[in-house]
């Protein structure tokens, strides 16, 4: 983070001096109101359309604003030099509260993806309005940029985007590719869209007689497409709340699984993270670890539920087929794009065995999932390490033992000795014991699973 900025900000210090101690900078200085008065224009609109941003679903902090819009529109018509003091002022202004690595090494990404936009803009034969217009008194002709405009929009986002997601991974020791397709796939589609707002406002800004009064005109659809930016990231955070209240829904039946989806899930990431998945498959198995039992929600199985003791085995041969049940309810959640059809199938294997005696297809080996043989281990050692009706509560020593007594047969080994590795670090979070009510011994001749 601290080379990001270092480099960011020696970048822009540098490319100031050149600015400064060229010829064009002699025209500027002749008369300097004009270049004060269109960036202080673009700084403020910046700072106004930035100044509430939209929270991004999945990833505690994150957030993101319209703002490309008005970047992109300081890229095309002023540059590298004075484009970048706008960007940097403008996010340093909305940042003011947040610690001061992280303003400094958004400033530094934020120079080094907008100079490099540049650079690739210039490459394909761009020009900057505000010196076009200073210098040779003539207007851009953008209708033959193209390439150059299209090229430098995605230049942006992809390098300032990249430029976060290997910090993000660095901090998190995880993949920057897993982490930029998790994070930004919502955005990308949706910033690069405002760029034709940008292109639209450094259009207007070199009519003649108008300049930024015409560029003003754009404050209102840019609020309005960030409302409706908000009202998208708001719809997919319903979603992911929707599966949170599912996986609860079970839990109410119950005091002995409350708060069992959500160990599940903690200890599915943590070996899934563990094991080196990627981020797109830690989402998905994420998802699964939220959903796995919901196919036990159903009022004819609430009885089963809600019964004290050990279930009878014809209430085990219908709790059974709860993965099938689980499964279809996964498939029809049109609300996890890209993922639904893999969550579905982790959920329908979680309860498989890898010697094939598991349910509800008895499938065995390397032909169940790895996010299924991870969640199996995670809901297993849940169960054996919790209060249930029809068993005793297990130190975390026996089950972590019992886990290994049926590696191989049950339970895949190297899952098994990744959660093991994490309980001897220390870096498995528990649940405090309940103590609502007794226990029930019952011996037990496998591994005990959730059921």
């Amino acid at each position: 983070m601290l080379l990001v900025a270092a480099a960011g900000h020696a970048l822009l210090l540098w490319l100031s001096m050149k600015l400064g101690l060229s010829p064009a900078w002699q025209r500027v200085a002749a008369s300097p109101t004009s270049l004060a008065v269109d960036a202080g224009f673009f700084l403020a609109l910046s700072v106004v359309v930035g100044v509430q941003p939209v929270r991004l679903p999945g990833r505690a902090g994150a957030d993101t604003t319209v703002g490309f819009a008005v970047d992109y529109a300081c890229l095309v018509i002023f540059g590298p030099a004075v484009g970048a003091w706008i960007v940097v002022i403008s996010d340093t202004v909305l940042l003011w509260r947040s610690n001061g690595l992280r303003r400094i090494f958004n400033n530094g990404m934020l120079i080094l993806s907008f100079v490099g936009a540049c650079g690739v803009y210039r490459a394909l034969g761009g020009n900057y309005v505000f010196w076009e217009r200073l210098l040779l008194d003539r207007p851009v002709a953008f209708k033959s940029l193209g390439l150059a405009l299209i090229g430098s929009a995605v230049a942006y986002f992809t390098l300032s985007s990249l430029l976060i997601s290997i910090a993000m991974a660095l901090w998190e020791r995880s993949s920057t590719l897993g982490l930029w397709v998790v994070s930004f796939r919502w955005v990308m589609p949706r910033s690069l869209a405002l760029a034709p707002f940008g292109l639209l406002m450094a259009m207007a800004y070199q009519v003649p007689g108008l300049g930024i009064f015409a560029v003003f005109l754009f404050l209102v659809p840019l609020i309005g497409a960030r409302f409706a930016f908000k009202s998208a990231m708001e719809m997919l955070d319903v979603h992911r709340q929707t599966v949170y209240a599912l996986s609860n829904a079970l839990e109410a039946y119950d005091v002995y699984t409350r708060n069992h989806s959500e160990l599940v899930t903690r200890y599915a990431l943590l070996i899934g993270r563990e094991l080196g998945l990627s981020a797109p498959r830690l989402e998905v198995l994420e998802w699964a670890g939220r959903l796995h039992d919901i196919g036990k929600v159903r009022q004819d199985w609430e009885p089963i539920i809600r019964k004290p003791g050990r279930p009878s085995e014809q209430e085990w041969r219908v709790i059974r087929q709860h993965p099938v049940e689980g499964s279809r309810l996964a498939e029809k959640m049109e609300f996890l794009p890209h993922t639904a059809g893999k969550v579905a199938s982790i959920v329908r294997a979680h309860h498989e065995r890898l010697d094939g005696s598991g349910y509800p297809d008895g499938s065995e080996g390397q032909a169940i999932p790895l996010e299924a043989r991870i969640l199996g281990v995670a809901d297993a050692f849940e169960a054996m390490t919790a209060k249930r009706a029809y068993h005793r509560q297990r130190p975390l020593e026996e089950a972590i033992a019992e886990l290994r007594r049926c590696a191989g047969s049950q339970f895949d080994p190297q899952v098994v000795e990744t959660l093991a590795a994490l309980w001897e670090r220390g870096e498995l979070r528990m649940e405090e014991p309940s103590e609502q009510s007794p226990l029930l011994p019952t011996p037990i001749g496998g591994s005990e699973e959730a059921p």
